[in-house]
């Protein structure tokens, strides 16, 4: 059982510090080995705690964002440009370990809620899936970045109409390795400004409320297809609370991920709908049931906390890497280019190319970056229809 746990650790260890690459990826090679389904189980859910908590690392210091945490690119890469980096840091694990206790004393009532609420709006996905859309656009300060919006989610949109059409292997990663990773190590060649020194700063705790909103936002989101990822999430919840410093839409972003993955094993036993692709893999080899419920939460909690110590060593370490940045991004983008290639073939190359240039629209026009996430939603509102 340890080694197992550990084997996963590193697998997502490995996945959330390499752009494109999600734990969805790594279960997705894993279970087409001839791997004992037991083990698969305790490798795969310790997978997804340590990419939960690796994946910050990029996003903050290299502005590489994986997919879930794409709208904290700014907030965070902001602070580590201001040398705060290793605070921006410790407010995504408090906020990450906040929510997630949060989430096992909700646990129950979410067993109780999700069959009830599921039944009320499986009928009306759709309609709120457009309202949700719309929600997310009108939310734009001006009326020409709405447009702007407008124009960038129907793209994307589209660009996921012909993904799912067509026959491509894998075909999220090349196109969120285009959207949210290679479009913005594109952006960052264009900086001259050289990376500044981390302090060695604390930080006050003054965003509890944040973690507590993040954390019911996270149960919520686990009711609705195509606008589950917490970056999104952290757009609708910031309508109630007002949003004015990094360090916290950094708790929010945090929280919601983190009560989101648990919440996912509630959402699977009770409604029948795993909100995490990894989850939804491990149930397939490896049926997920309100018995394993309690080994899996613990198999997470182990996993987040020892990523959180790896995570903090390698922030302990971020200046050494911050120095080298370009090289690493141009690596990072040759690695990309090889990775789609070998997974996804020449159309998974074709879709990640289209990808790229879509995900340089909303840096370049003003715009969140969340509207990119009509390859999923416009996709969810035909087939909910």
């Amino acid at each position: 059982m340890f080694l197992e746990i550990a084997l996963g650790i590193a697998l997502g260890t490995f996945s959330g510090l390499l752009p494109g690459i999600h734990a969805n990826t790594v279960a997705s090679i894993l279970t087409s080995l001839p791997i004992e389904p037991s083990v698969l189980f305790y490798i795969l859910v310790a997978t997804m705690g340590a990419h939960l908590v690796v994946q910050f690392f990029p996003s903050i210091f290299f502005s590489i964002p994986d997919d879930t945490v794409a709208l904290s690119v700014l907030p965070g890469h902001r602070m580590a440009l201001e040398g705060r980096g290793k605070e921006a840091i410790i407010v995504c694990l408090s906020s990450l370990f906040g929510a997630f206790f949060l989430a096992l004393l909700a646990f129950p009532v979410a067993t109780e809620f999700f069959p009830l609420a599921y039944k009320m709006i499986k009928p009306h996905i759709a309609f709120l899936l457009v309202l949700a859309s719309i929600i997310l656009i009108w939310t734009e300060s001006e009326f020409k970045k709405a447009i702007a919006a407008s124009f960038v989610f129907l793209l994307t949109g589209a660009i996921g109409i012909a993904t799912f059409i067509g026959q491509i292997n894998e075909p999220l990663f090349p196109a969120f390795a285009g959207l949210f990773a290679a479009s913005g190590i594109l952006l960052s060649f264009g900086a001259s400004k050289p990376p500044p020194k981390q302090k060695e700063v604390t930080t006050n705790f003054d965003y509890a409320a944040y973690i507590i909103v993040g954390a019911i936002f996270g149960m919520l989101s686990d009711l609705l297809p195509g606008i589950a990822a917490p970056a999104q999430i952290a757009v609708f919840a910031s309508l109630l609370l007002p949003v004015a410093e990094p360090r916290k839409f950094l708790a929010l972003v945090s929280a919601i991920a983190s009560a989101h993955t648990v919440f996912a094993f509630a959402a699977l036993v009770t409604i029948g709908k795993a909100r995490e692709g990894t989850i939804a893999m491990i149930n397939e080899v490896y049926p997920i049931t309100s018995q394993n419920v309690p080994i899996a939460l613990g198999i997470l909690l182990v996993s987040i906390g020892v990523s959180s110590i790896i995570l903090t060593q390698l922030a302990k370490h971020a200046q050494r890497f911050l120095q080298n940045s370009k090289m690493l991004n141009l690596l990072v983008i040759i690695y990309l280019v090889f990775s789609v290639w070998l997974i996804s073939g020449p159309l998974g190359m074709l879709l990640f190319a289209v990808c790229t240039a879509a995900g340089v629209l909303p840096p370049l026009l003003g715009i969140r970056r969340t509207h990119l996430m009509g390859i999923i939603i416009v996709p969810s509102i035909l087939a909910s229809i």
